[in-house]
């Protein structure tokens, strides 16, 4: 028998995908410029393309193409940095707002049809749990 673990990976793409089509869709975007967008949103301190690749573990040539898109299409703007000028600092503009809210609220949505059932104490716990298996990978990851 395949471990849970294992296997959940593609119902929750599954169930994210299901829930970020109709924003991707509305605003025109791809799945990498929504991920850019919601990165950026929920890592106020984390804003170069450098870091998303990095922490995210995307691919720099898709990052780089979702960024440029973005920046095109009025979401990003893009400085450079005044004692390194080859880091380029990434900001969400105005016009990113509506696909940002409605893109937390499917999100909230996710968590909510994911933990449906699930107690608090039970949800503390498998949050802990995550972490920690999180942990893991990046370790095995760095070796």
């Amino acid at each position: 028998m395949t471990h849970p673990l294992l296997t959940i990976r593609l119902a929750l793409k599954r169930l994210y995908d299901h829930e970020m089509a109709p924003i991707m869709s509305r605003y025109d975007l791809t799945r990498m410029e929504l991920d850019v967008m919601l990165f950026l949103h929920g890592n106020p301190g984390c804003d170069t393309a450098a870091e998303i690749v990095q922490l995210q573990m995307m691919t720099k040539s898709h990052v780089s193409k979702a960024v440029d898109h973005l920046t095109e299409r009025g979401f990003l703007t893009q400085a450079r940095d005044e004692k390194n000028r080859r880091r380029i600092h990434l900001t969400l503009t105005d016009a990113a707002s509506g696909v940002l809210e409605e893109a937390q609220q499917a999100q909230i949505r996710i968590v909510s049809r994911m933990t449906d059932g699930i107690s608090p104490e039970e949800n503390e716990l498998l949050c802990g749990i995550i972490k920690r298996i999180a942990g893991n990978v990046t370790s095995a990851l760095e070796e």
